[in-house]
């Protein structure tokens, strides 16, 4: 689609099985408002006429293909100068473009296009500099799938909006909507995420192994990463860790995000750094500035959770939280009030995120932490990292708890060498057909380890993708299958202390069984049981 001069229009989304959700980026580059604006092209395939913020007309041109105009309506009528809205709809595959993956410009139009997107002098009306694009708080295009491959950036880093966009019930989640000092969310956050792994004596991660591991941990609103993803989600959780896993366990509670947030946001870096000095742990404030990480640090201090609309989109878990909360309310600790004044805010209506606040301190700050161990959400996370200045000279240093391995499996071993221990807990549902296992593995030895392994027999066949592990299968009689499964990428190591979740699909022997928890009875075969090796 060739945008015109005063229009800026992209095409992303993604497929399914016959049919696909497209969502089009429509930009005003010119300086006016514009109040109305309309875009044509020529495809093959069926859209449905029920979109969120653009009426599609249709007209035949035989031989399958159709001539369709979009023009904004409701909330999708006025962009404001040098904004950006996006629309979008469902349509029907005309032509096969396959069951699953990203929806292109190409893939939605023919090669033969009429020409491209059109603004008439008719559509344009340019109004006063003070007229802005309305948008109701809550609009359909919450319902829109995320984009992917429309490309943004803010200057040598990558913004999130790149990998998908979500709006709806959102406050300040555009880039002309980001108020009072806060900031895109960018890749800028991942240097400061990996500053603060070297701190804690952890290697440097890519991008997609936050997010894989986010996705296992079940802090995602689904189970499945679709396009980007995992890259989105990824950096907004590494954004979420820089932000707050610096704070000692000893000295933290949740105003220190608001006032320190609020504090880089006004420009004032010395004093973010004596807040560092304070409240984080011990010597990280010097590690910040010898290696060149305080701008970095604070840059990241600055974003917003709520930017490209990720707080409601992909990053709404359901991880339950001491049975009052689920992981969504403990992300918006950082998320501030309109006045920035106040942490675990809705800055959409401006109120608490109420279940939020009955949740201890000490399992919110484990949370965050986990983000940067890459562990357990629910378990002590960077404890060995001593205590911060301003605890007190005498204040004794945390000692690292020790789970206790599971009394579902019994599945421990010990290394005579090293004494490391695994403990294997197996948890998951069960859907129509087949099932999702999720194995908590807890190191509850003293050392890191690298190279874990466990087999275990099952009637139940792999099937699909694994998270944090590989899958070496062997077929055995009787329809049983021997599974041995080795860490992989993030959940390759594990710290000592530390729990990890891993997991993987597979189909079910017994077809009956639609839904309801998976125990390990069910996951192994009878008479056997799970070995680690």
């Amino acid at each position: 689609m060739t945008p015109s001069n005063t229009l800026q229009i992209s095409v992303n989304g993604e497929l399914w099985w016959g049919g696909f959700t497209a969502e089009v980026a429509v930009r005003n580059a010119s300086d006016q408002p514009l109040e109305s604006w309309s875009t044509s092209f020529v495809s093959a395939h069926d859209l449905d006429p029920e979109a969120w913020g653009v009426e599609i007309t249709r007209e035949p041109l035989g031989e399958g293909l159709s001539l369709y105009t979009l023009r904004g309506t409701s909330w999708g009528q006025s962009i404001p100068a040098g904004g950006e809205i996006r629309v979008g709809f469902n349509g029907r595959q005309g032509v096969d473009l396959g069951r699953d993956g990203a929806l292109s410009e190409a893939m939605l139009m023919t090669e033969r296009p009429l020409g491209e997107s059109m603004m008439t002098d008719a559509d344009a009306h340019n109004h006063a500099a003070e007229h802005t694009a309305e948008r109701p708080a809550e609009h359909p295009a919450e319902q829109a799938s995320p984009s992917h491959g429309h490309s943004t950036m803010t200057g040598s880093y990558t913004d999130i909006t790149t990998w998908g966009s979500f709006h709806g019930a959102n406050h300040n989640s555009e880039h002309n909507e980001l108020v009072g000092g806060r900031t895109a969310i960018t890749t800028e956050a991942m240097e400061a995420y990996n500053g603060l792994r070297a701190f804690a004596g952890l290697d440097a991660v890519e991008i997609e192994a936050v997010g894989k591991w986010a996705y296992a941990q079940g802090l995602t609103n689904n189970t499945q990463a679709w396009g980007d993803d995992t890259k989105g989600v990824g950096l907004w959780y590494a954004m979420q860790a820089a932000k707050v896993g610096w704070i000692a366990d000893e000295t933290y509670n949740p105003q220190i995000l608001a006032d320190i947030q609020r504090t880089a946001r006004q420009g004032d870096t010395d004093a973010v750094m004596a807040m560092v000095e304070t409240f984080g742990h011990e010597g990280f404030a010097s590690y910040l500035r010898s290696n060149a990480l305080v701008d970095t640090f604070t840059n990241t201090l600055k974003m917003e959770p709520h930017y490209g609309g990720w707080m409601h989109g992909r990053t709404h878990g359901f991880l339950s939280i001491e049975g009052v909360a689920i992981n969504h309310d403990i992300n918006h600790l950082t998320v501030l009030g309109w006045d920035q004044n106040q942490p675990f805010m809705n800055d959409t209506f401006d109120y608490p995120q109420w279940p939020a606040l009955e949740v201890s301190d000490d399992t919110v700050s484990n949370y965050f932490q986990s983000i940067v161990t890459l562990g357990d959400p629910l378990s002590s996370q960077l404890e060995s990292l001593g205590v911060p200045n301003g605890a007190g000279a005498n204040a004794t240093p945390p000692v690292a708890s020790t789970p206790s391995a599971s009394a579902e499996t019994g599945s421990t071993t010990d290394d005579p060498i090293t004494g490391e221990s695994l403990a294997v807990e197996i948890s998951g549902d069960r859907w129509w057909g087949g099932l999702t296992a999720s194995l908590a593995l807890t190191n509850v030895g003293d050392q890191r380890t690298n190279n874990w392994r466990l087999n275990f027999i099952s009637p139940h066949q792999f099937t699909g993708e694994s998270w944090g592990t590989t899958i070496e299968t062997e077929t055995l009689a009787d329809g049983l299958y021997r599974y041995q499964l080795t860490g992989a990428d993030w959940g390759q190591s594990i710290e000592a202390g530390a729990t990890i979740r891993v997991g993987f699909n597979a189909q079910s022997v017994d077809a009956s069984e639609s839904e309801g928890a998976l125990t390990p009875d069910m996951l192994l075969a009878v008479n056997s049981e799970l070995v680690v090796v």
